[in-house]
C-alpha cells in the first residue's frame, strides 16, 4: 500500500519506521527538524500535508489537540484513501465523522503503546510489536476501510481488537488515563511529604510507578480533560479502592490487606 502518516513523533515516526518494509511509506511533521531527522532515517518525508496524498491511507499521528484539525484538512481531499487516526480519545472522531459530508472514510486506530521519551528521535519500529492496535469505525468506516485499517495494525507488529468508540474511552480512561494521573498524584505526594531529596531515596518501585509523571503536561492534559466523564468515573472508583487499602491499614486488619494484596497481584500476573 502506499501509506501516508501525518504526524513524525513517537508513534508516528514508530508507524512509518515498522510499516516501511512492507509499504511505501510516506511522512510529513509540521517541525523541519523532526523531518529532517526521518529523512536521515531513511523515511521518505514531503513538504506538506496535502503531499500525502493520494495514498491507499493516510495515518494521523499528530497530538491529541492536532487531530481534528488534521483530518479536517484531509477529508476534502482525501479520495478514495482511508484515514486513520491514532488518537487515544475516541469521542470528538466519532463526532467529527458523523458530521462529515464528504464521503471519506475514517477508521480510528489506537495502539496501546508508548514511553516517557518522545519526539521522532524516540521512535522504534518494536515499541508497537505484539501491542494492543484498537480499530474503532465510525459512521464513514465501511468494509473495506476497516480492512485497510486491520492489516495495516498486523503489519505493524499489532493485535487488533475491534470495539466501538464509547467502550475505548472507557477502557483509555482506566488503562491509559488513570495511571498518569496516579503518577502525577504520587509524584507530588511524595515530593510534598518526605522533605528530602527523591533521588537520594528513592528506589526502583517508586521509579517505576511515577514514570508516567514525566509526560509532557501538552501530552498529558487532553488524555485526561478531553476524556473527562470516563476519566471522573475511573478516579471514583480509585478512590473508593484506596478507602479500603487505607481502613485495612488503620485498623491493622492483617487478613484484610493480604487479600486486598493478593488479589491485585492476581490482576497483575494476566500481563504476564
Amino acid at each position: 500500500m502506499n501509506i501516508g502518516i501525518a504526524g513524525l513523533g513517537l508513534i508516528g515516526g514508530s508507524l512509518a519506521l515498522g510499516l516501511r518494509a512492507a509499504h511505501r511509506v510516506r511522512g510529513y511533521d509540521t517541525d523541519e527538524a523532526t523531518r529532517a531527522a526521518a529523512t536521515r532515517a531513511g523515511i521518505e518525508v514531503v513538504a506538506r500535508l496535502e503531499d500525502l496524498l493520494p495514498a491507499d491511507a493516510v495515518i494521523v499521528a499528530t497530538p491529541l489537540k492536532s487531530v481534528l484539525q488534521t483530518l479536517a484538512l484531509l477529508s476534502p481531499r482525501a479520495d478514495r484513501a482511508v484515514l486513520l487516526d491514532v488518537a487515544s480519545v475516541r469521542a470528538p472522531v466519532d463526532a467529527f465523522a458523523r458530521d462529515q459530508k464528504d464521503g471519506a472514510r475514517i477508521v480510528g486506530m489506537h495502539p496501546m503503546a508508548g514511553r516517557s521519551a518522545q519526539g521522532f528521535a524516540a521512535a522504534d519500529h518494536e515499541l508497537l510489536r505484539g501491542r494492543p492496535f484498537l480499530i474503532v469505525p465510525t459512521a464513514r468506516s465501511d468494509s473495506d476501510a476497516m480492512a485497510v485499517a486491520g492489516a495495516i495494525a498486523r503489519d505493524a507488529g499489532g493485535v487488533v481488537t475491534v470495539l466501538s468508540a464509547a467502550e475505548h474511552d472507557r477502557i483509555a480512561a482506566v488503562l491509559s488515563a488513570l495511571p498518569l494521573a496516579l503518577a502525577a498524584a504520587l509524584s507530588l505526594t511524595a515530593g510534598e511529604a518526605v522533605g528530602v531529596r527523591l533521588d537520594s531515596f528513592a528506589g526502583p518501585g517508586f521509579r517505576d510507578a511515577t514514570r508516567l509523571a514525566l509526560t509532557a503536561p501538552e501530552l498529558g492534559e487532553p488524555l485526561l480533560s478531553a476524556n473527562a466523564g470516563h476519566v471522573v468515573a475511573a478516579l471514583a472508583r480509585l478512590r473508593e479502592t484506596l478507602d479500603e487499602v487505607e481502613r485495612a491499614v488503620a485498623e491493622r486488619d492483617i487478613a484484610g490487606l493480604r487479600e486486598l494484596l493478593g488479589r491485585a497481584a492476581t490482576v497483575r500476573r494476566t500481563l504476564e
